[in-house]
């Protein structure tokens, strides 16, 4: 590693690989295409990647992006992406790649993929103000949806890399984030091992920090409605357009929460965008009531990202510290919890 900021660079797999397109995913291409060219393509923490270019009946080419991972945890992963990304599209078409579908090789049940259309991207930060924009036209256009969820959650499990979220539906933003704090903190000491400090720690701040922070989002006539999450916003899931020039975001983590969840990771130096990112985004979506509680809101739904790396990278046990660190500065601020308003 770099230092404690940092996080490692994905695997990039030999570019240019040949790769055999099972049926479970040619059924997907249009009626009387032939597949041109499939090869491995990208990088990828979790999955193996290709693009895949198919002429179709006017000899037109279109392209595909394909993600195939193993297992159950691969298939979840899978199914959560996609119908994550399904989510997104609907109100942000312009900035994620169309979903397709998802599903299991005829050739190998244990095989499971995840195909969208093919975007060239160009892999820097976007423009700043476009892709603000765009992340509050989701939150917004998603929050006003007379068809979407009034509870808070997700229909299927969704990932953070290859880690599970407890995302079930739940009436109140409190009792979700909850359930998601835990399943975070309890992966992080299945992987970094165990400690009685964190055991300790995390259960006060579930009883204490967080009723404290999230409870009056929702008293004294204020209230939240759910919002479409991308719930992984960081450099890496970010980039441009190559076409367009318009920003792009991809490899969600989709659930219905708190829009100020998605710019959570924008103030962790190893995610490289900063408080001018989430300056930029409220100028889009106001800061949620009451104002005064919003940078330790944002230092809390940081803190998962803390336990995420530290699951994610086994061999490093600065991400547990840095966990404990801003869960002992809630503490002290709030060392009676919810005392009501």
């Amino acid at each position: 590693m770099e230092g404690l900021n940092e996080i490692p660079k994905p695997t990039h797999r030999q570019a240019g690989l040949p790769v055999v397109i099972d049926d479970a995913v040619a059924e997907h291409f249009p009626t009387g295409s032939t597949v041109k060219d499939a090869r491995s393509h990208g990088a990828s923490f979790w999955t193996r990647t290709a693009r895949i270019d198919v002429e179709v009946a006017d000899k037109s080419v279109q392209r595909y992006f394909l993600k195939e991972s193993n297992g159950e945890l691969g298939m979840s992963m899978m199914r959560g992406e996609c119908e994550g990304a399904k989510v997104i599209y609907k109100y942000t078409p312009e900035g994620i790649p169309r979903p397709i579908a998802w599903g299991t090789y005829k050739s190998d049940p244990n095989t499971h993929f995840y195909l969208c259309e093919f975007m060239d991207m160009i892999e820097e930060l976007p423009d700043i103000r476009k892709f603000s924009a765009m992340l509050a036209k989701l939150h917004h256009d998603s929050m006003v949806d007379e068809e979407a969820p009034k509870e808070f959650g997700f229909h299927v499990m969704t990932h953070e890399g290859s880690m599970y979220q407890d995302i079930s539906w739940a009436p109140t933003w409190e009792e979700m984030y909850t359930r998601r704090f835990k399943s975070f903190a309890d992966q992080e000491l299945a992987s970094q091992g165990p400690s009685e400090e964190l055991d300790k720690i995390v259960q006060e701040f579930m009883d204490k920090v967080i009723p404290r922070l999230l409870r009056p989002l929702t008293t004294k006539g204020r209230s939240i409605k759910p919002v479409a999450l991308h719930a992984d916003i960081w450099y890496g899931n970010i980039a441009t357009n190559a076409d367009t020039g318009g920003p792009v975001y991809f490899d969600p983590s989709v659930f219905w929460g708190h829009n100020e969840f998605d710019v959570g990771n924008m103030a962790t130096p190893r995610y490289r965008l900063g408080r001018h990112w989430m300056r930029e985004y409220h100028k889009f979506f106001p800061i949620s009531a009451p104002e005064e509680d919003y940078e330790d809101r944002n230092l809390l739904y940081r803190i998962s990202g803390h336990f995420c790396a530290s699951t994610l990278y086994p061999d490093n046990n600065s991400f547990r510290k840095m966990a404990i660190e801003d869960m002992k500065i809630l503490l002290a601020k709030y060392p009676n919890g919810y005392q009501g308003e």
